[in-house]
């Protein structure tokens, strides 16, 4: 949704770019001449005006298809005009201003969307078009430095921009990973503390249940030591994953801690309504929902202060639901650079698909945003 929400904004404001652009190319078209002449605007000039404004404005539709018009406009133009043009023509140029940008336009917008091949392409006939209205060919250098700027201009703007938006994927991958290496230290720790209690269970059995059969406490006493020796490797994994992140002593939260999350984030001044409906579920699943709630408020903290809050968990058959909803902001945002990475959902969504579940977050009708994720309750033992 968001993605398509970003590729439909991105169209709207290429299609009013456009059209800005073929205002401009009119007016320059026109303008000039008008005021140069002494009998001012002429239906020649005008009509000019506006076929040179034509292969811009339908530029976002097909842009090869208005490169191609705007070629044509470049050998018949200067025949159109005669001797009408403005101040270009006592300086040896068969084209208006208008008609010049107009070109200069349309090649930047194919170098920024095109690869060398078709580029190359375009501005090698878009050159030779030009060759038929020059008097001379000294002149030929002009038209060349400026179609082979506005290609070159565009692009170094799509290398730029594929240059960003590889580095902006290459950071979302990198918080994934970190995400998910967090995740992986959380579980190991509660696979140790299940790992734990097998070896204290396996020890008590003998004292709890005397008289056992021989070959039966012999088979608890290998039991034991297997859960031993993968309790000491759990530890020693547990080392490299918390290395430099603390001692890691702490249980690590779960379903039961989200009041408590609530409650903190309550004392700063936020209006958080919390509705918890769900029994016993998955220790990780427990340990997700407590992440993406805590999360989730952080956004809303730094994002939409001041807009009222609800936190919605319950169960739905063998899936544990959270919603996470925020109204609009009634004061300055804390955090408003737009510029800034937002990884946070990054992070939630890699938490939801370690789980095998669905993630979804996105503006509400009102002005808020909304969190939600659907964690599958079944495959885990519950606590």
């Amino acid at each position: 949704m968001e993605r398509l929400r970003g590729i439909r904004s991105a169209v709207v404001r290429r299609i009013t770019t456009t059209n800005l652009m073929a205002v401009l190319c009119f007016l320059l078209a026109v303008v000039p001449t008008s005021l140069y002449r002494p009998d001012g605007l002429h239906e020649v000039n005008l009509a000019c005006g506006v076929a040179t404004a034509v292969p811009v404005f339908f530029a976002a539709r097909n842009l090869l298809v208005s490169w191609f018009l705007a070629v044509l406009l470049v050998l018949v133009l200067p025949r159109a005009y005669g001797a009408r043009t403005g101040p270009e023509l006592e300086w040896g140029w068969p084209w208006t201003i208008g008609l010049t940008v107009a070109v200069g336009f349309l090649l930047y917008r194919i170098a920024l969307r095109h690869h060398a091949v078709v580029v190359v392409a375009v501005l090698a006939v878009t050159f030779v078009a030009t060759w038929p209205r020059l008097n001379d060919w000294g002149d030929a250098a002009l038209p060349g430095f400026l179609a082979t700027g506005a290609v070159v201009l565009g692009n170094a703007v799509r290398q730029r921009r594929e240059a960003d938006g590889l580095r902006r994927a290459e950071q979302t991958r990198l918080v994934a990973l970190e995400e998910r290496t967090r995740i992986a230290r959380e579980l190991h720790d509660v696979v140790s503390h299940h790992m734990s209690a097998l070896v204290l269970r396996t020890d008590a059995v003998s004292y709890r249940l005397p008289g056992l059969a021989p070959e039966v406490l012999d088979e608890l006493d290998v039991i034991g030591r297997m859960a031993r020796d993968g309790l000491t490797e759990m530890r020693r994994m547990l080392v490299v994953l918390r290395a430099g992140d603390g001692d890691g002593a702490a249980p690590q939260p779960g379903l039961s801690d989200v009041e408590g999350v609530v409650a903190r984030f309550r004392e700063t001044g936020a209006e958080i309504t919390l509705l918890v409906d769900v029994g016993p579920v998955p220790t990780g699943v427990g340990l997700s929902a407590y992440r993406i709630v805590q999360e989730a408020l952080s956004n809303s903290g730094r994002h939409a202060p001041g807009g009222a809050v609800s936190v919605e968990i319950a169960a739905r058959g063998d899936v544990l639901g959270i919603e996470v909803r925020n109204a609009a902001a009634t004061r300055p945002a804390l955090d408003n650079d737009p510029a800034r990475p937002r990884h946070g959902l990054v992070g939630m969504a890699e938490r939801v698909r370690v789980l095998g579940g669905e993630f979804a977050a996105g503006p509400t009708p009102d002005g808020g945003f909304s969190v939600v994720a659907d964690l599958p309750l079944h495959g885990e033992d519950t606590a």
